[in-house]
């Protein structure tokens, strides 16, 4: 291996998903090559770009879906993105000029970006022949936004075979992409198995695992479902994951005193042995929580996808039949209840979600910086 070749890894901090394929690819590349930094690039913008950027999606996903879905499917519009272009290109000028001067100082061989922000600008970079830097887009979704496609990528890594399709159909020659999976954590490449994730973490073995999930800012209605399934009365264990979410975590350790079975937790690092435990993950459709739901072999319950990539995500684990798309709370409760009721269909979804599911998409990715 040629521990001379420097790597370069970039992510945004726009959503938890971004950096956590960041860091997969990161614990495979780090061990191969001497040189290897991984940044977040809202961290390198200027003033307070980063933090309006960041703030004004999570504000928007939790609070105003329906105006994220909106701008998502409006700039994704083939025949309005060609008027949109010109203004993105500039705002991205604007807030990656230092990503720029690291780019240009570090004289790196391979970028790899996870997002499409840095992946925008150094392809402008490569255009004006101030990097020759090798460019790997990893997309962290099922399907893309025109947003992923930029000129001088060279080489696209995708979740799925209808991702690839997709950039086909916006221009992006095959030879540029290659189906890896979403990257994902090594530990989930070698998973404790159900009775030993649940012994750890002191679960009844019989129990009737549901692990809620919100994304890494503890966004959805997490409290509200958790007391639905509660009150139905079954042999459930609900493990409830609220990220960052600090007042939800509150929140739900107080239900916890008037309900044992209900076990709240904040972020977590641990996420491959309570998905081993579980028996169904119920959640937003990011694709890293999707990923590693179908890595575990894992079905999944999507509530309410946020319009736009979530939607997108939640379509295509649906069609491949890993999971379940629901509208609500309501909902939600129902569909678990029946896979508690027909274990055969919960197997069959497991089924599906381990014939999906990619444990070795990092590694892949890994791969791709010196070859094909």
């Amino acid at each position: 291996m040629d521990r001379a070749h420097s790597v370069l890894i970039l992510y945004a901090s726009a959503g938890h998903g971004h950096e956590k394929a960041a860091r997969a690819i990161e614990e495979v590349v780090r061990p191969r090559h001497d040189s290897v930094r991984c940044l977040d690039v809202l961290e390198l913008s200027p003033g307070p770009f980063g933090r309006m950027y960041r703030g004004t999606y999570l504000f928007l996903i939790q609070h105003m879906p329906w105006l994220w879905g909106w701008l998502y499917y409006l700039a994704d519009a083939p025949f309005l993105y060609p008027f949109l272009r010109p203004l993105r290109r500039a705002v991205n000028a604007f807030a990656g000029r230092r990503l720029e001067r690291i780019v240009i100082d570090g004289g790196f061989d391979t970028v790899i970006a996870t997002h499409f922000f840095p992946t925008e600008v150094v392809s402008r970079m490569k255009r004006d022949g101030r990097t020759r830097a090798r460019l790997i887009t990893v997309i962290t979704d099922f399907l893309p936004h025109f947003f992923w496609v930029a000129e001088h990528v060279d080489l696209y890594a995708v979740a799925a075979e209808g991702t690839r399709a997709e950039l086909l159909r916006r221009g992006v020659r095959p030879e540029r992409i290659t189906i890896t999976g979403i990257p994902i954590g090594k530990a989930f490449r070698v998973l404790p198995s159900r009775e030993d994730a649940r012994a750890y973490l002191e679960i009844e073995p019989s129990a009737f695992v549901v692990l809620l999930t919100s994304g890494g800012a503890g966004v959805g209605s997490m409290e509200t479902l958790a007391a639905a399934i509660l009150r139905q009365g079954g042999p459930y264990t609900i493990l409830a994951v609220c990220g960052t979410n600090r007042t939800l975590l509150a929140r739900l350790e107080l239900l916890e005193l008037r309900e044992p079975s209900l076990l709240p937790m904040g972020f977590v690092e641990n996420m491959h042995e309570l998905m081993s435990a579980a028996d169904v993950v119920v959640g937003k459709a990011g694709g890293l929580t999707v990923s590693e739901s179908l890595a575990a072999g894992r079905p999944l319950i999507l509530i309410r996808p946020v319009p736009g990539q979530e939607s997108r995500n939640a379509a295509c684990v649906s069609a491949a039949g890993a999971a379940r798309v629901v509208s609500g709370v309501d909902e939600a409760v129902r569909a678990i209840g029946r896979l508690l009721e027909d274990p055969a269909s919960l197997e069959a979804l497991k089924a599906a979600a381990a014939r999906v599911g990619k444990l070795d998409a990092a590694e892949r990715v890994a791969g791709m910086i010196h070859g094909a």
